[in-house]
């Protein structure tokens, strides 16, 4: 065997032996934004733990206010990935964006309510029969509008009967319902929790159903030019995941200084726990493009491998 072969065997055996630097991730930045959610908070723990870090990636975590700033962030070229839901990604894809899903944040669970239909506290309204012909509160085409039309098909009630009614800034929606201004409202947590601790009423919730809620995505294009940078981010964010699962009382303080999690919750309120990384299933993406399509937000032909990154667990 020449020197020359005898050298190439053992960088060959080396490769084999010791694990790799982060080869083109030195100097490169992942510009991730997010909104101040509790659904945010592995990615916030991981950022304030160091655990991107530790796995040789930089991560700029950078707080919108608004779906709609971090979306104006996206499309000016900002941002190289964000935390959202299926419903605002595929929007974003369809108006030019190529961003792929490489990580479920939140799934419906049986055990745990994430998204609340609830009447005023006057309002009279009790269960999902008086439903039909009272407005709901909603902000229509997202994912507030997918998820009314899910819990109301569980619960039997014809998609027909249910009016609905814009109400899109969050904190207003939760203020009209407590002032009895409107009679129905969907609403996330924690606003589900502090609503019903006023005197609203739960009339049906997500915890029937089966489905993706939240998301992390990043653009096809930085994936490709950033190899390997993926699969580190998410063992970060799982061991981010893990940390909080096992010992959710530990992270309540960052979540209210660092979410807009009501302080007066903090001692009552059961975090929620987060599953381990893992791309939609395809079933929950057609599920999303077709109620999507019925409603003429995108056009037909939009594939489940033109959105999730099946790459996401390669180095």
């Amino acid at each position: 065997m020449t020197t020359f072969r005898k050298i190439v065997v053992l960088i060959v055996l080396l490769g084999v032996l010791l694990p790799w630097p982060a080869v083109g991730l030195e100097g490169s930045v992942l510009r991730l934004g997010i909104l101040p959610v509790i659904d945010t908070l592995p990615i916030i723990v991981a950022q304030e733990m160091g655990l991107f870090k530790e796995e040789g990636i930089t991560v700029e975590v950078i707080s919108f206010n608004s779906a709609l700033e971090r979306d104006a962030a996206i499309k000016g070229k900002a941002l190289d990935g964000y935390f959202g839901d299926l419903l605002n990604t595929i929007l974003l894809n369809a108006s030019g964006e190529d961003l792929r899903v490489i990580t479920t944040v939140y799934h419906t669970r049986k055990d745990q309510r994430m998204f609340a239909l609830l009447a005023s506290p006057d309002s009279g309204i009790t269960g999902v029969s008086q439903i039909p012909n009272v407005p709901v509160a909603i902000s229509r085409a997202s994912i507030i509008e997918y998820f009314l039309d899910k819990i109301t098909d569980t619960e039997g009630v014809p998609r027909e009967a249910v009016q609905k009614i814009e109400i899109r800034q969050i904190p207003i929606r939760y203020q009209m319902l407590m002032d009895d201004s409107v009679k129905l409202a969907l609403l996330p947590e924690p606003l589900a929790l502090k609503a019903l601790s006023e005197g609203a009423r739960l009339i049906a919730d997500d915890r029937k159903l089966d489905t993706t809620a939240t998301i992390l995505a990043m653009k096809d294009s930085f994936l490709i030019q950033h190899p390997g940078l993926c699969a580190r981010f998410l063992k970060a964010y799982a061991r981010s995941v893990e940390m909080i699962n096992d010992n959710p009382k530990a992270f309540k303080e960052i979540l209210v200084l660092k979410t807009r999690f009501p302080p007066s919750l903090k001692e009552t309120y059961k975090l929620h726990t987060f599953p381990d990384p893992r791309i939609p299933s395809e079933e929950d993406v057609i599920s999303v493009v077709t109620w999507m399509t019925a409603k003429g937000l995108v056009p037909v032909g939009v594939k489940y491998d033109d959105m999730v990154w099946e790459g996401a667990g390669e180095e």
